[in-house]
């Protein structure tokens, strides 16, 4: 099967041709754990907390996988947990941060997943980010909700979303530098989208929960 070629890393068809962009895959699982840390003390459902954080830890071992193997399955394994985190944030902010109903909710969720279509219908533009830009609209979409509506963590998805813009600008240009810098940038879209994810989901299992002294 051949692999899939994308990056400046890669120069040959070893498992460790990518080191960088698989080893800062790590990012993801470390964000999962600080997520896991301060779980006991949220206020989100426990169900929800738990679901948010294994597929961060999964977004972690997909990417890795696809880094290292380079093939169309392990492509799948990368892009999948990507898409789940996505409907489940958007599906838990909508219902639990804006009080949504059901209907509306999937609603959201239903024309997320045709403007994802819609977009990705456009090819590979800007070196495959184009398909990420969805994701970035719907982020700063909500950041302005958060930030004029929640009561703690108000700038977390402001601060993911300009962070977001950052590292999907470094993914779209990996390409373009590979002649000055041979181990290209997208290795930076890791370290910085396992941070978004973290704040995204810090905002949404929110502040620990208080508890009066005794």
């Amino acid at each position: 099967m051949g692999q899939i070629d994308l990056y400046c890393e890669r120069v040959g068809g070893a498992f460790w041709a990518e080191p960088l962009n698989a080893l800062t895959n790590f990012s993801f699982l470390i964000a999962a754990w600080a997520l896991w840390r301060i779980r006991p003390n949220a206020s989100a459902p426990p169900a929800e907390s738990v679901l948010l954080i294994g597929t961060i830890a999964a977004i972690g071992i997909g990417s890795f996988l696809f880094h290292t193997f380079a093939t169309r399955w392990a492509a799948t394994m990368d892009v999948l947990p990507i898409l789940v985190f996505q409907l489940l944030f958007l599906w838990f902010y909508a219902r639990r941060r804006m009080g949504a109903g059901w209907v509306v909710a999937a609603g959201l969720l239903i024309a997320y997943l045709a403007l994802g279509f819609a977009v990705g219908q456009s090819g590979s533009h800007l070196n495959g980010s184009i398909g990420y830009l969805p994701a970035l609209m719907v982020l700063i979409a909500l950041a302005l909700h958060h930030a004029r509506t929640a009561s703690t963590l108000r700038y977390n998805l402001l601060a993911a979303s300009g962070m977001f813009a950052l590292s999907l600008t470094l993914r779209t240009i990996d390409r373009t530098v590979c002649d000055s810098l041979p181990i290209g940038t997208h290795f930076l879209w890791h370290i910085l989208n396992a941070a978004v994810l973290f704040l995204a989901a810090r905002a949404l299992i929110g502040q620990p929960a208080y508890r009066p002294s005794r």
